[in-house]
């Protein structure tokens, strides 16, 4: 398979494709920051989106940025990451055109390092199994040999899988060990699973155009004025 398999069970897959008046009954609309961005790795196949990227990743009931926008993950620290939001939107190619939403996000958990992750009781073992680069292509979650190396180096994790989207040019060594803002690591993140939402065709639409790069705004403003539904 060339592309993640969108979810048929569970949390995410009950709430797939919501239309923009069911997405905002669902969350608690304040002020906290939002972060958006285009997902490259996001490709459409009539009129179905393909995620041939490993994050996003939507595997086992959790959607997690540990390989992606790693710059971005650097922008505060590992605590205030926690309670923000991320937002990911197609390309206009992909989109028909517009930027339309893949996925929105509400922070649940963020962690310092893969180490940090997979020693954590706070995600289930199920989730971490789903998302393993060691066993899947298109896994964001390495590893750790055990709870004792360092957690930047990559020679402390097991490798992913040999054809890993990560793999040329051993790119994977960036997910472990990222210095970015401030000289800061970049945070794993993971969503909470009652405000997390993906949509696997073009639904809803970003009024602006999104290039490469990302903006930060707050959750109020990206609902309520910078978001419409794509009419049939």
């Amino acid at each position: 398979m060339d592309n993640q398999p969108y979810p048929t069970t569970g949390r995410l897959a009950s709430d797939m494709n919501l239309d923009l008046a069911n997405l905002k009954s669902k969350i608690r609309i304040d002020q906290a920051n939002a972060y958006y961005y285009v997902i490259a790795t996001i490709k459409n196949s009539n009129g179905h989106f393909l995620q041939t990227g490993s994050a996003p990743n939507f595997q086992g009931d959790l959607v997690s940025l540990c390989t992606c926008k790693h710059l971005m993950r650097t922008y505060m620290d590992t605590e205030e990451w926690v309670g923000k939001w991320i937002a990911g939107f197609s390309g206009v190619t992909a989109g028909n055109g517009k930027n339309m939403l893949v996925y929105l996000m509400k922070v649940g958990y963020a962690f310092k390092s893969h180490q940090s992750l997979w020693f954590s009781t706070k995600i289930p073992e199920e989730a971490k199994v789903a998302k393993l680069a060691k066993f899947n292509k298109f896994g964001d979650i390495y590893q750790p040999f055990d709870q004792n190396r360092d957690p930047f180096s990559f020679q402390s994790y097991f490798e992913p899988v040999k054809n890993h989207v990560h793999c040329n040019n051993n790119h994977w060594h960036n997910d472990i060990n990222y210095d970015g803002c401030k000289g800061r690591k970049a945070t794993l993140l993971v969503g909470d699973i009652d405000n997390s939402f993906l949509w696997n065709m073009p639904k809803i639409y970003l009024n602006d155009r999104l290039h490469r790069g990302q903006k930060k705004g707050n959750i109020r403003t990206l609902l309520l004025e910078q978001l419409s539904e794509q009419i049939k």
